[in-house]
């Protein structure tokens, strides 16, 4: 299990506890396997398919296939997230083993990365989180875990949650250290979850110097 998987749950259920109607929201899912997971953990029911709300957010039209074989019952949300709602080029990566973890709305992505095989674009639909809160019927309900891992637009996304911020419970972010993907690094997103109500419970650099990840628990209301 991915460590930083457990760091969010540890954040969760030592607050928390456990939960029969967990709610977890993945931006950037690939797969889904991290969404499920995170559900899973936190629930202490027994059908958590009837009591759950996992939303996988992925906008990569092959990843949308592999999620819904995987996980039909999920709530699936096939749009790149960004502060505005638009058409968008989406850079496609791919890499080792076919491996698209690092595909990106920033189509001027370094290509250094010697794992690197092939690029290609896409054109996808862009919209806001709260946007989609609302679309869901979201506005009143607390969302336990929110994963944020799309290469370089976290500071977007969590600005495009407005006032359904202080919704989220925990959250579990993949940041830039030097900005490389977009203008906002680790810091000025530390500095804006401060600023929002929330404390940082855990961090790493994971993926070398460039790539931390961050996890946040909200101070309660």
């Amino acid at each position: 299990m991915n460590k930083w998987l457990t760091s969010a749950i540890k954040a969760y259920t030592d607050i928390y506890g456990l939960t029969n109607k967990p709610v977890i929201y993945e931006v950037g899912s690939r797969d889904g396997n991290d969404g499920y997971e995170l559900a899973e953990r936190i629930y202490n029911g027994t059908d958590i398919w009837s009591d759950a709300k996992i939303v996988l957010f992925e906008c990569n039209p092959p990843q949308i296939d592999i999620i819904k074989a995987n996980y039909p019952n999920a709530e699936l949300i096939p749009y790149a997230i960004s502060e505005k709602e638009t058409k968008a080029k989406f850079l496609q990566i791919h890499g080792d083993n076919n491996y698209v973890g690092s595909s990106t709305l920033n189509i001027n992505r370094p290509k250094r990365d010697n794992w690197i095989k092939q690029t290609s674009e896409v054109e996808v639909q862009t919209k806001r989180l709260d946007t989609i809160i609302k679309e869901l019927k979201h506005e009143d309900t607390e969302i336990d875990i929110m994963k944020i891992d799309i290469e370089g637009y976290t500071a977007e996304a969590l600005r495009s949650l407005g006032k359904y911020l202080r919704n989220v419970r925990v959250l579990h972010l993949e940041t830039e250290i030097s900005g490389v993907a977009r203008a906002e690094t680790n810091l000025d997103i530390a500095n804006f979850m401060t600023e929002q109500g929330y404390i940082c419970t855990a961090l790493e650099n994971e993926w070398g110097e460039e790539i931390q990840d961050q996890i946040w628990r909200r101070l309660d209301k």
